[in-house]
């Protein structure tokens, strides 16, 4: 009679752990430790910033940024038009090489040895904000960038995630990575275009030529031709083709394999 009283009882303990097991507080919690585990600086290129209270004032610093750029831009200020078309064009310099590279290469590298990582993507983030909230009237879809660069931010200095694994395949360069960098970089061209678009509107002169929509994109165009070349013969020694196409084949690769011991199972059982 007790051996059934127990066995009941082991029973009921089973179908409780279960329960909390599956709840989706616990699986969030997992998967979040998981991904710090993966991401941790444990054979990094570069270790996740140490977070440091002064760093706290670089937050005013990037809302102050976005609130004068929006008011120089709204009153046409040559300067500010100026400051985020390099700034943008960098962007492309730099986040294009990494969908050919499989190291932290010279770019990032500079960025990761310098400059925090609060500054780099805060500056990305209030950059579609800078675009879509001022009188450069890009597409509001372009806000979605402010996104993951909050989240960058977060991880990379409150929660010890090391973001420069991204750049590797052998660690974590995966296709959802690189997916993501194609947006990325095609909201920077975007923001771009509308910033060139406004300044060529709003002070003609510059060109000494009647602006029609043609001057827009060709001026657009010259300047992405220029940033791809310059960075191509910076970075020309460690850009690959097979590099661009390894995070895509990997995960095909591994979705075929999970799908083949998926299919194992069922056949055994």
């Amino acid at each position: 009679m007790s051996s059934n009283n127990t066995k009941n009882v082991d029973f009921a303990a089973t179908d409780s752990d279960r329960h909390l097991s599956s709840t989706p507080k616990k699986k969030v919690k997992e998967a979040v430790t998981a991904i710090e585990q993966d991401w941790s600086d444990q054979g990094a290129p570069f270790p996740s910033q140490t977070f440091s209270p002064p760093q706290l004032l670089w937050f005013p610093f990037l809302w102050m940024v976005t609130k004068e750029s929006i008011q120089a831009l709204n009153n046409k200020n040559i300067f500010a038009s100026i400051f985020w078309i390099i700034y943008e064009s960098y962007i492309v310099f730099d986040h294009i090489p990494f969908l050919f590279t499989n190291s932290v290469y010279k770019s990032p590298r500079f960025n990761f040895t310098y400059i925090s990582t609060i500054a780099f993507w805060g500056f990305e983030a209030i950059a579609s904000i800078v675009s879509t909230q001022s009188l450069v009237a890009a597409p509001n879809v372009l806000l979605y960038n402010a996104v993951p660069h909050c989240f960058f931010i977060v991880a990379n200095n409150f929660r010890g995630v090391a973001a420069s694994k991204a750049f590797v395949v052998e660690q974590k360069k995966m296709s959802w990575v690189s997916l993501q960098v194609i947006v990325d970089s095609l909201i920077h061209c975007t923001s771009l275009f509308y910033h060139l678009k406004y300044i060529l509107s709003s002070h003609p002169g510059i060109l000494q030529i009647e602006i029609a929509d043609a001057s827009h994109w060709l001026c657009w165009g010259a300047l992405m031709v220029s940033m791809l070349l310059l960075t191509y013969m910076v970075h020309k020694e460690e850009m690959k083709w097979s590099y661009f196409f390894a995070p895509f084949l990997g995960s095909m690769i591994e979705t075929k394999n999970k799908y083949e011991i998926g299919e194992t199972k069922k056949s055994v059982y």
